[in-house]
């Protein structure tokens, strides 16, 4: 029986591998010789966005000018970085199967070509249309100037202005392009990136939207997807908006989402322990949370900016900030929080309440006024 049941074990271990998806990237270089030094390539990396920062994930030694990483994929497809070199770097699509890259001059990485897996391959397709797109824009903006009255070269303002058309069907030329090659690979993260990318820049929010909306489910779980929709909320944040979604872990390392409350009042409170303004709300914090001891519609959501958390633990601790329906969070990054940028914080004490469908109340409540307001929240009687 026992036997039988290692057996069934080892089989079960055997299955759950057999399902790891994995990828292989093989590399060649045309020649390894940097840009901007004499020396040669012999080591390239292999980088990936973990938690917002660039992390190394994979080494490679470069053997006859070629090289080659192996592992396993991530859940979705991401946007990877190969480094290395002294003059860019190359982009790719980390995915199942065999990726290729090049052959590239390790001088100008950037050239590199990319394909072998069906994001990659649309990646490619995206840096060659955009590649296409600047040359038939040069090519314009060199006809115009060759048209160009004599009278008035040398002039900046009217040689502006004269060009000014040109300039328009350029941009006009580039976003017919972009949103048609979006809605054509809809169904492929590589469109997600190029949204960021080529549209972030110079489509109005409104648009980006609809592009957005088109998305299908399973693309709308990625890490990407979240951040563009929170670029849109950040940028249109006002009382009567969705609120951003944003992510903090207690002192205890829990992880907790502001979405994660839906359904209820959240008073959001963005404060640091060094901040001498911010302790001096407490009081009133614990004056509308003492009024809320026998509700669960209503929780108040510190997040902190501080970047030491025994700073931030004994702050907590030594004010006795604690309530059931008190909770604190924080990334631990300072102004570098992401939180900061989404809901453009120059300073704290900053506090947003947010209703049960997550939309933004007001903002900057304090003081006898916060108090008040929340105990409104309490009895029902908000309005």
């Amino acid at each position: 029986m026992r036997k039988l049941f290692i057996l069934a074990l080892l089989a079960i271990a055997t299955y759950a591998t057999a399902q790891k998806k994995s990828f292989v990237i093989n590399g060649e270089m045309s020649s390894t010789k940097l840009c901007y030094s004499e020396d040669a390539v012999k080591e390239v990396k292999l980088e990936q966005l973990i938690d917002g920062q660039s992390t190394v994930i994979a080494t490679a030694a470069v053997e006859n000018n070629k090289f080659t990483f192996k592992g396993e994929v991530p859940e979705t497809a991401e946007l990877c970085t190969i480094t290395g070199f002294d003059n860019g770097s190359i982009q790719i699509f980390l995915e199942e199967g065999t990726i290729k890259v090049g052959p590239f001059d390790a001088a100008y990485p950037v050239a590199a070509r990319i394909g072998g897996t069906p994001n990659n391959d649309t990646y490619q397709a995206y840096l060659d249309l955009n590649n296409r797109c600047i040359n038939e824009s040069k090519v314009r903006m060199k006809e115009t100037y060759e048209k160009m009255p004599a009278e008035i070269k040398g002039n900046l303002e009217a040689e502006t202005k004269y060009a000014s058309p040109t300039f328009y069907v350029n941009n006009l030329h580039f976003k017919a392009a972009i949103m048609d090659f979006i809605y054509s690979n809809i169904d492929s993260p590589v469109a997600l990136y190029v949204i960021k990318y080529s549209m972030v820049p110079t489509f109005t929010t409104d648009v980006i939207q609809n592009f957005l909306d088109a998305v299908p489910q399973d693309l709308q779980n990625s890490a990407i997807y979240k951040e563009l929709v929170n670029n849109i909320r950040s940028a249109n944040l006002k009382e009567g908006a969705i609120a951003p979604d944003f992510s903090g872990r207690t002192p205890d390392g829990k992880e907790y989402k502001l979405s994660d409350f839906q359904g209820k009042y959240v008073f959001i409170d963005f404060w640091a322990s060094w901040c001498a303004p911010c302790r001096r709300e407490i009081p009133y914090l614990k004056e509308a949370l003492a009024y809320s001891e026998k509700s669960d519609n209503l929780l108040v959501l510190s997040y902190s900016i501080d970047n030491k958390k025994p700073d931030w633990v004994n702050c907590i601790e030594k004010n006795q900030l604690i309530h059931k329906n008190w909770l604190h969070i924080s990334t631990l990054k300072g102004w570098n929080s992401e939180v900061i940028k989404l809901f453009n914080i120059t300073g704290v004490p900053f506090t947003a309440l947010i209703d049960p469908e997550g939309k933004v109340v007001e903002f900057g409540l304090r003081g006898e006024e916060m108090v008040k307001k929340l105990k409104a929240i309490v009895d029902g009687t908000n309005k």
